[in-house]
């Protein structure tokens, strides 16, 4: 069933005249906050063979290291956000930045891979940033700049995330992974700076409380649930502990969504994403998140795989990078021209075409992960379908949340495509890990193609729930 709602019904309003001088720095200040946060989410990807030497761990438990960045930031980004609604957003983003920089220097000074992991915690607030941005940019500005705002920080999420696996090998291969907090940390800084320079205060919103009871659960179910997909392969799917793991990750969750149904101020609004086009919205997030994130994982693997007959290409990380550059880019420049896009066509089909175009840079590496300049081509495609795919979320959850909850409705989307993300990590190395190996245990060009023949039907699936939306406009 098709779910409408009226563009008009969330009214821009004149948004208040900036100083010119905090005119032109706004968006460049909140663009440096959200590059911050979306490097970090891929630039330790190359050093992940590096930490596993380092700490004598296995490949599972290495990819903890991006999942408690993603998990934290599932259950920061709406937390956050309501505060930044109560309190102020200016405010709220400082605090992120901060703990972000607390986060960085953390693991900048560990030997300790449990402390490592406190630190990438504590770096995952920096998820927050994504949300608050954009109400601040919700409140500061209007008409024009705001779409185009809303294209430029959507772009730098996704264009962030690439990057950093060029700039993470360049840094790994010139000095050793401490090095690429500090490249983080620097960042932090200069953008905290920025923000404490040209985001205008705002006023408090309306009073409320924090829903540690709906935190707690989220929480638990969460890990309960990525640690037994991350396990699974290794302590077998059938095994007392996986089931135990799934048990408790759905009792966690069916409690959250009674405790939020009762709850004044939730972590979650139950009842808005029972809304269809807001639900509709948030499962298009969750198939946006974890999509990317087959590639993240995938295609450094079999880039870097030693040169065997058929199998791997013998990449250095700097060279990996380098051959993912183009599908970064893209992801900025789908971002920036997604707008246009959007006004020409609207939200529904450009949501639909985001989908389709992740699904056709998803199959034509599928088809041939074996040749190099198909990976390189059909990721770039990817790439563009998935620029157009984080605006469209800024585009649609701007236009059905109140303005006085624009940075909690931000946030809770943020939850929903930061657990896709989560999801993505374990399920692509469950699937490398157990699907399709050869005698002596490793990948084969197989495992690849299910990997990615995997994001060809998650692309579909989003698509066809694209289509259940459709969006009116009274003009």
């Amino acid at each position: 069933m098709s779910t409408s709602i009226s563009q008009s019904a969330r009214p821009q309003g004149d948004a208040p005249a900036l100083p010119p001088a905090t005119s032109r720095l706004l968006v460049p200040a909140l663009a440096l906050a959200v590059l911050a946060f979306s490097m970090m989410q891929t630039l330790l990807v190359p050093a992940l063979p590096s930490f596993m030497v380092e700490f004598d761990i296995d490949s599972a438990l290495a990819g903890w290291i991006l999942t408690s960045f993603l998990l934290c930031g599932a259950v920061a980004a709406p937390i956050l956000g309501s505060l930044g609604d109560r309190f102020g957003h200016r405010k709220m983003l400082i605090l992120t930045l901060a703990i972000f920089l607390a986060g960085s220097v953390i693991t900048i000074l560990t030997n300790s891979f449990m402390v490592l992991l406190i630190g990438r915690v504590l770096q995952g607030a920096s998820t927050a940033t994504f949300p608050l941005a954009l109400a601040i940019v919700r409140l500061n500005l209007s008409g024009a700049p705001q779409r185009a705002a809303f294209g430029w920080l959507s772009g730098v999420v996704g264009l962030g995330a690439g990057v950093a696996l060029v700039v993470g090998g360049l840094v790994l291969e010139a000095s050793s992974w401490q090095w690429l907090f500090v490249t983080g940390a620097f960042m932090g800084a200069l953008a905290l700076i920025l923000v404490i320079i040209a985001v205008p205060t705002s006023g408090r919103g309306k009073p409320g409380r924090t829903d540690w009871a709906g935190t707690a659960l989220l929480v638990v179910g969460l890990v309960s649930f990525l640690l037994a997909i991350s396990q699974g392969g290794k302590w077998g799917w059938a095994s007392l502990e996986i089931l135990g793991l799934f048990l408790l990750g759905a009792i966690a969750l069916l409690c959250l969504v009674f405790v939020e149904l009762r709850t004044e101020s939730p972590l979650i609004d139950m009842r808005t994403l029972a809304r269809p086009a807001l639900a509709i919205t948030h499962g298009i997030s969750l198939f946006i998140g974890f999509i990317p994130y087959t590639f993240y994982i995938g295609l450094p693997v079999l880039l870097q795989s030693p040169a065997t007959p058929g199998i791997g290409h013998g990449f250095t990380v700097t060279q990996t990078g380098l051959a993912l550059l183009p599908g970064a880019l893209l992801v900025f420049f789908g971002g920036r021209f997604a707008p246009a896009l959007i006004t020409r066509l609207g939200v529904k089909a450009t949501a639909c075409i985001a989908l389709l175009i992740m699904a056709i840079g998803s199959l034509g590496i599928a088809l041939a992960p074996n040749n190099l300049a198909m990976i390189i081509g059909f990721f770039a495609i990817f790439g563009l379908g998935n620029g157009f795919g984080f605006t469209v979320l800024a585009n649609l959850v701007a236009l059905m949340a109140p303005q006085e909850e624009i940075a909690a409705a931000m946030g809770v989307n943020s939850v929903v495509r930061t657990v896709g993300s989560a999801l993505g990590t374990p399920v692509a190395t469950t699937i490398l890990a157990s699907v399709a190996l050869s005698n002596s245990g490793a990948a084969t060009l197989n495992s690849y193609s299910v990997l990615f023949m995997v994001s060809v039907a998650t692309s579909i699936l989003g698509t066809v729930l694209a289509l259940t939306l459709r969006i009116s406009s009274r003009r």
